[in-house]
């Protein structure tokens, strides 16, 4: 009895094991609530069936009232599983009572094939592939990384693959757990001593390619493109992705800002300070009092739950389900995030003043009057930084009169030296040398990342104050109204600008990155005789900005924190067609286990049955399948007596010459030709295989 509950609870931390990666790529934040109900079903699978129904839906409630409502009257749990499991019927998402429930049955239905089928070596294999197989493709397929984690199944089915061992030979000998202590001791010492080999794949299925290395003209890996929140290392190849990442409906195409930056290093973008603040809209000042604004509204549509919100413009305002949400702002970044995993809501409305500048404002001349520390902040340059980088901005702005002169002259310069927006080619700097340097002076290729940067770092070194700034152009558009128009933005949205400092206008937006006109950034009213005509600020291109390739390229998708100088795990969600596809084919491959398997051996013994060894492996293979059937050789009668029940049953003539042929093989004498071999052979096979 103790030896089987030793076994179970073996069985069920294998079952646990699979847990971890699923709740890394989740908004759950332990796997502490969820361990009654992952481990009871297989503890209690060896005991009576109502002990074992009992316990099961016990360690189910239990877990339910940690999980959806601590704290909380229990009863609420079953309208909790109701409502999601009801939204989830609707084509929505599921949320944490329809991912709760879905544990707990598959921890139940496992409790239950353990029940019937444990110790045995077959349930071992099929949990052990299922598990470590999820965490292997977690680790491929996602941000999750499971170098460190995946130890510990392996050790737990090593050790059941052993206890299944004793229960189907217990024979006492000292041979089976010398030689298993010795295999998990390997096994231990392997993957703690052995280098870390960094994949030449990448984390998606359609990411398959080669790595590429040499100094200062590639990355370690082509990366795919989305939003991330590690900008330490910029550069390097990447290529599309075009998962969708949400759906805005907007009173036009618009730029979606998700945070700044403002410290360059030399290789990428770290933020110098972090304070968030909670409140009740997204205010930051973005634009001076004399710029007139607009109030506008979008409605966006997750396609996953994002820990930040797209915005545009200035003073935000959000409301889900028909309720005003606070937010939690970060004036130093002009980060607006929710409060916490609990809050967040796949669909929301928000308001906001989209600005209206005026070429008159644009070009005053007044001189800066940003705060001391404002200006060494957004001023800011790292020592390294090579003369020449300083010289070209002093060289571009040197016909220029006005601040926004300066800043335009700069924006256009990309497009007119004839820089190129390349992905695939893109370098990575040499440790000593400057990222900005590289590309203005050397490569002369690159993408958003490399153009925004420079641009930032060539307005700074012209005496401008400039932050480089992250999240989403507008995306693909279908129009749905007179005034609102509905956008699909996906990965591939992902991008950088760049926003300067004029005192007057405020903060103003500017897109150096060439093949990119940046529709949606703000909007300049020209003054005419007769009306107020509004056109877009930016540089016309051949290049539709719909059709362009806004991207920057980063490993993840969500940014799950919010210091932003740290490297971070961002969550991807878990694509489902692969999953489906594996899951078919696991159906079909069960439904036609039979058939599989009698043409496999038909096909496989056509050849041996030439050689007296091969023969004597097929006769062995028959009599264990029929011994599966509960032909059992072994019960005391010869093969002969065997030979003459299974004709008997099958009604057949063939076990029988087959048996003889093998024991006149064995003892000396004729045997059967070739052909008749196979023809009995066959014969057996699909009356046994059926």
């Amino acid at each position: 009895m103790s030896r089987r509950l030793i076994w179970n609870l073996l069985a069920a931390l294998l079952l646990a094991s699979f847990m971890p990666p699923l709740l890394e790529l989740t908004t759950f934040d332990s796997i502490v609530p969820f361990l009654p109900l992952l481990l009871t079903p297989l503890l209690l699978s060896h005991v009576r069936r109502r002990w074992f129904l009992s316990g099961s839906l016990l360690a189910l409630m239990v877990s339910f009232y940690f999980i959806l409502t601590p704290e909380e009257a229990p009863w609420r749990l079953l309208g909790e599983i109701t409502d999601d499991v009801s939204r989830v019927i609707n084509g929505e998402l599921p949320g944490r009572p329809a991912f709760a429930l879905s544990i707990g049955l598959i921890s139940f239905l496992i409790g239950y094939l353990g029940r019937r089928t444990f110790p045995n070596r077959g349930f071992v294999v099929g949990l052990t592939v299922g598990v470590i197989g999820f965490i292997a493709y977690c680790d491929t397929w996602t941000d999750y990384s499971g170098d460190q984690f995946i130890l510990y199944p392996i050790l737990l089915a090593l050790l059941l693959l052993y206890a299944t061992e004793i229960n189907e030979r217990p024979t006492a000998s000292y041979v089976r757990p010398i030689s298993a202590l010795l295999i998990i001791g390997v096994t231990i010492v392997a993957a703690l001593q052995s280098p870390v080999i960094t994949a030449t794949w990448q984390n998606s299925w359609y990411d398959w390619t080669s790595r590429f290395e040499g100094e200062g003209t590639s990355t370690n890996a082509i990366q795919k493109v989305g939003y991330g929140s590690n900008d330490e290392q910029l550069g390097g190849p990447f290529q599309m992705d075009d998962r969708e990442v949400f759906q805005v409906e907007s009173e036009g195409n618009r730029y979606w800002r998700v945070e700044t930056k403002d410290v360059y290093t030399g290789k990428g973008w770290i933020l110098s300070e972090s304070s968030p603040e909670i409140n009740g809209r997204g205010f930051f000042s973005h634009f001076g009092d004399d710029v007139e604004t607009r109030e506008e509204s979008a409605t966006f549509k997750l396609a996953r739950e994002l820990p930040f919100v797209p915005y545009n413009g200035d003073n935000v305002r959000l409301t889900a389900d028909d309720q005003r949400q606070n937010l939690l702002i970060n004036p130093e970044n002009q980060k607006i995030s929710y409060l916490d995993d609990a809050t967040r809501q796949q669909n929301y409305q928000i308001q906001y003043a989209y600005p209206l500048f005026t070429e008159k404002l644009l070009q005053t001349d007044e001189p800066v009057k940003l705060s001391e520390m404002e200006q060494d902040r957004y001023l800011q340059l790292p020592g390294t930084l090579p003369d020449r980088v300083r010289d070209l901005a002093a060289e571009i702005v040197a016909d220029e009169e006005t601040p926004w002169e300066r800043a335009k002259a700069i924006e256009n310069y990309f497009e007119q030296e004839n820089f190129e927006y390349n992905t695939e080619d893109v370098a990575v700097p040499a440790e000593d040398q400057d990222y900005v340097d590289q590309f203005l002076f050397e490569t002369k290729l690159g993408y958003c990342d490399n153009f925004s940067t420079s641009a930032t770092v060539l307005l700074r070194a012209a005496g401008l104050p400039a932050r480089w700034v992250k999240g989403f152009t507008g995306g693909e558009s279908d129009v749905i109204g007179s005034a609102v128009t509905s956008y699909t933005v996906r990965n591939k949205n992902a991008h950088s600008w760049v926003e300067v400092y004029i005192e007057g206008p405020g903060w103003v937006p500017l897109e150096p990155t060439v093949s990119f006109d940046g529709t949606g950034q703000y909007t300049i009213n020209q003054e005419t005789d007769n009306e107020t005509e509004q056109s877009n600020p930016q540089r016309d291109t051949e290049t539709d900005t719909e059709t362009a390739t806004p991207n920057r390229p980063q490993e993840n998708l969500l940014d799950d924190a919010q210091a932003t100088t740290a490297n971070q795990a961002e969550k991807r969600s878990i694509p489902v067609w692969p999953i489906i596809g594996a899951l078919l084919g696991l159906v079909f491959l069960y439904l036609f286990r039979k058939p599989i398997r009698r043409t496999a051996a038909i096909l496989f013994f056509r050849s041996q049955i030439k050689r007296p060894e091969g023969f004597k492996r097929m006769y062995r293979f028959l009599l264990r399948r029929l011994d599966k059937q509960g032909f059992h050789y072994k019960d005391g009668r010869t093969l002969a007596e065997l030979a003459h029940e299974v004709d008997g049953y099958y009604e057949t003539y063939a076990m029988r010459p087959l048996t003889d042929a093998y024991e006149r093989m064995i003892y000396g004498g004729e045997t059967l030709s070739l052909e008749k071999k196979r023809e009995y052979f066959e014969n057996m096979i699909r009356r046994v295989e059926g």
